[in-house]
């Protein structure tokens, strides 16, 4: 017998993953499918059904926020610089970089094996993930019955772009697989891009959703 609560992150995704007139419905008739014996495996797999139809009809109803979102999403990173975000980017680092070299906290730069951590990409990645969170939560508050849509579509577009330093790392590790240099580099892209940016873009975007829901009550 299972577990009387679905996988939370599964539940989390469904409920703010689809829309439409039958999302409680559907949500509902999954739970009690689940509390009646069926396993976490089958839960995973009927939302990513779930999910996957709901954005293509979606999609197919919107097509103009679609595409604008999809347009937006590719060129963040052009909008990044145009807008010179990354001058204050490079302030902030600057600003506390420097002084970690002259600090007792100067092993993170100077040990072999903090270094790995690699201490110099964390302001550039910190705000690699606050832009589109921020995009999100802007978008889900003017677009909140469309959250699912423009959460997926802003997850797709930053993923799709982080795809080639990932392969980059891969490749690395490959060619030498005993070189804990290079494990290091494929398993930091790999969490950025499959786990940070995904994660900032979803919460953003559920609050920003929520909250516009709320004033609209």
């Amino acid at each position: 017998m299972s577990s009387s609560k679905p996988p939370r992150l599964a539940q989390w995704l469904l409920e703010r993953g689809i829309s439409g007139p039958q999302r409680e419905a559907l949500v509902g008739d999954m739970l009690e499918q689940y509390q009646r014996g069926r396993s976490a495996a089958w839960y995973w797999r009927q939302t990513v059904s779930a999910i996957a139809i709901s954005f293509t009809a979606e999609i197919s109803q919107h097509k103009a926020l679609a595409a604008a979102v999809t347009v937006l999403g590719l060129y963040l990173p052009d909008i990044y610089m145009f807008s010179r975000v990354w001058v204050w980017v490079a302030r902030f680092d600057h600003l506390w970089y420097r002084p970690l070299i002259n600090s007792r906290w100067h092993w993170m730069v100077t040990d072999p094996w903090a270094y790995r951590l690699k201490p110099y990409l964390w302001t550039s990645e910190i705000a690699s993930c606050a832009v589109p969170a921020v995009v999100s939560w802007i978008l889900t508050r003017l677009y909140p019955r469309q959250t699912g849509l423009v959460l997926t579509l802003l997850v797709i577009t930053q993923v799709g772009q982080r795809l080639p330093y990932v392969r980059s790392a891969t490749e690395d590790w490959i060619r030498d697989p005993g070189n804990p240099i290079w494990l290091f580099g494929l398993l930091w892209f790999s969490a950025i891009t499959f786990v940070a940016i995904p994660a900032s873009i979803l919460f953003a975007g559920a609050a920003g959703g929520r909250r516009a829901r709320l004033s609209t009550d």
